[in-house]
């Protein structure tokens, strides 16, 4: 069965086309309702954040991005820009990165290292820290990410008279629950789409 929304490509059964194909505007909604999970989240627990600030912050010329979100107080002063990726696990450049690195997790730390490569220059510039948050379209998250959640969750605990552990399920709960609506929402868009063309071809 043809996709929809990008003729030449195929459905499969297990959905995997429909979580990341680029065309209709679902990976982009998945990516900012994970950003703005995060954003809700470490303004709760105190930290000083701005969504999408760009290198030139505050010249409304720039037109760079490496932030999704901007943490002023993140780590002894220093700045830290966030930014939020969603890694395909059957891309094949993404096989042959995630290739060096056998454990759950392995295509999120391949698209870490490429944020690194893209945005590290940039943060540098600025005094900031380049910090990817990288997931796995099905839910593994990757290294970093999981450092900065850690860090986070301890804030959290504090501010909320919880424990650290506690805070980090909840954390991981909104997360999953962000991504596996955003997944679903875009297999449904897909199928959607095909049932009314079909329709629309009767």
């Amino acid at each position: 069965m043809a996709c929809p929304l990008c003729p030449g490509n195929s459905l499969d059964p297990l959905g995997y086309h429909c979580v990341t194909c680029k065309r209709g505007g679902d990976v982009t909604l998945r990516h900012n309702a994970l950003r703005n999970v995060l954003f809700n989240t470490f303004r709760r627990a105190g930290l000083s954040s701005h969504l999408e600030v760009g290198s030139g912050w505050g010249q409304e010329s720039s037109r760079t991005r490496p932030a999704d979100i901007l943490v002023t107080n993140w780590d002894n002063g220093i700045s830290a820009a966030f930014d939020v990726t969603v890694a395909s696990l059957l891309n094949s450049s993404t096989i042959m990165e995630a290739g060096m690195y056998m454990y759950s997790g392995a295509a999120a730390r391949a698209a870490e290292l490429r944020k690194h490569t893209q945005n590290d220059s940039k943060c540098a510039e600025l005094s900031w820290k380049c910090i990817p948050l990288a997931v796995e379209c099905y839910g593994a998250w990757g290294p970093e990410a999981l450092k900065a959640f850690s860090q986070v969750a301890t804030r959290l605990a504090i501010r909320g008279n919880t424990s650290k552990s506690m805070a980090l399920t909840d954390l991981f709960g909104r997360l999953s629950h962000s991504l596996i609506r955003a997944n679903a929402r875009a297999i449904l868009s897909h199928s959607y789409s095909h049932l009314m063309q079909q329709v629309d071809e009767l």
